[in-house]
């Protein structure tokens, strides 16, 4: 394994998602350790950024305390993209927690207090509370997974009470090294639309990739897999895991370089039963994207 030393920074250690709560990381629930992981996104109206965006920490905040053990939600901003367009990673153990979620939001006073019975906008905008900051529509969400039965040990989750093996039970990184929603400095999701004749084909390249990337820049990137579950079948999503915004350029220079071209993805992926190939066969055109994401920063850190 190739260990990089992570890049010095200049202006003072990198905003991660653990600015958004008191809590250690040792008691979170995050991209490596969940056993499922809901993605939601929603759009501010530009005149209420600023109050959508208080108002999603705030409720993040109470979420993380009065769920601690079941659910750990982060917010993202979207960089590069839609400007104002919020994402959260709500990270859980399993499906049925999500009970105990919904007992909160029904039942919690303070719960209440933040997400609808506070008047969090002034007067001067028309006054109002959440439903006026995101655009109708936008809010959305999709359920992942982290992907198994490319690795031996599937029965990891047995021990740790998750519904799929976790996503950190692909990882060869030493612990200390490895990086997830909670430590990062930035996260690139990246979603793929396997073909539906090379399902088994597609991931493990997408596998064989994420772990060349693990290996050569261990330290500064860690990129986990998941599957989109009760959402669109075969698509694939990669939570690229970034110590800083500038390990990217190490991301990227790993793609170009001839070691990459000649393990990854000069390589023969299909048996010639289905008429042999690389790994551009395995795909839907056009369906590979990312999507850049950076910690949403408190104007009052909790740390």
């Amino acid at each position: 394994m190739t260990v990089t030393e992570p890049t010095p920074s200049v202006t003072g250690p990198t905003p991660t998602a653990l600015d958004q709560t008191s809590l250690p990381i040792e008691e979170l629930l995050h991209s490596a350790n969940a056993g499922m992981i809901i993605h939601r996104t929603g759009q501010l109206a530009y005149e209420f950024s600023t109050e959508g965006r208080q108002w999603s920490v705030d409720l993040l905040d109470h979420i993380n305390k009065a769920q601690l053990g079941v659910c750990t939600t982060f917010c993202y901003e979207e960089v590069f993209g839609t400007r104002d367009r919020l994402h959260w990673l709500i990270q859980m153990k399993a499906p049925n927690d999500y009970s105990k979620l919904l007992d909160m939001v029904e039942h919690d006073d303070k719960y209440l207090d933040i997400a609808t019975n506070e008047d969090r906008l002034p007067e001067a905008k028309g006054g109002g509370n959440w439903e006026r900051m995101f655009t109708y529509g936008s809010l959305q969400e999709r359920i992942m997974l982290g992907q198994h039965g490319l690795i031996h040990d599937d029965h990891s989750h047995e021990d740790t009470g998750t519904f799929v093996p976790p996503a950190g039970a692909q990882l060869s990184q030493p612990a200390e090294l490895q990086l997830n929603s909670a430590n990062a400095g930035a996260i690139v999701m990246r979603s793929a639309e396997v073909l539906y004749e090379f399902r088994e084909e597609g991931r493990q390249f997408a596998f064989n990739w994420q772990g060349h990337v693990n290996r050569e820049l261990a330290g500064r990137v860690t990129s986990l897999l998941y599957e989109e579950t009760f959402g669109q079948q075969d698509r694939i999503h990669w939570l690229i895991h970034l110590r800083t915004l500038e390990d990217y350029r190490a991301l990227a220079e790993f793609d170009r370089s001839s070691r990459a071209a000649e393990e990854v993805y000069g390589a023969e992926r299909l048996h010639p039963s289905k008429g042999g190939g690389k790994w551009d066969r395995l795909f839907r055109p056009a369906s590979i994207k990312d999507t850049l994401l950076i910690p949403h920063q408190r104007t009052t850190p909790l740390r």
